[in-house]
């Protein structure tokens, strides 16, 4: 069973590829941040996680739920690219499951009043887990992996 954890964004996205409850691989996929357009934001991160989804060929795929952030805007456009997402899952028949940032974090152990406290604690995580340094991006995916490949029920 090969999983494909996506910690998504307009600008830059995490991933992680599990298979058989093994992190494989993980990396970032980015847009540049230049491109001030939310939509084309938008089209950009969705053409590099079909790419991504065309190259791995996961049998399931897990990514983060949104949470409402200081600005109700970004709110809003992480809402409206999950939609995206999920739209394209539907589309090609994968099956998906989203998971709260609070279920995966507690999980993983990841404590901290602040974002930016809880970012450098899970990059921590993975460094203490898996021995990888990475950034805060693919460590929030490795993350959600690490409690997806433990919890999730997979339905294929």
């Amino acid at each position: 069973m090969k999983i494909l954890c996506l910690d998504q964004a307009t600008l830059k996205s995490g991933y992680s590829v599990w298979i058989d409850k093994k992190l494989i691989t993980y990396g970032t996929l980015n847009v540049d941040p230049e491109e001030k357009n939310i939509v084309e934001r938008m089209k950009l991160m969705r053409d590099l996680v079909v790419q991504l989804i065309e190259e791995k060929q996961p049998n399931f795929i897990v990514f983060e739920d949104t949470q409402l952030q200081h600005n109700k805007l970004t709110f809003q456009q992480l809402s409206q690219f999950q939609g995206v997402l999920m739209a394209y899952l539907f589309d090609i028949n994968i099956g998906f499951v989203i998971v709260r940032p609070s279920e995966w974090k507690g999980y993983c152990g990841i404590k901290g009043r602040k974002r930016e406290e809880q970012k450098l604690n899970t990059i921590k995580f993975v460094l203490d887990k898996f021995g990888w340094n990475c950034s805060e991006d693919e460590a929030d995916a490795i993350g959600i992996g690490y409690f997806a490949v433990s919890k999730v029920k997979v339905k294929v």
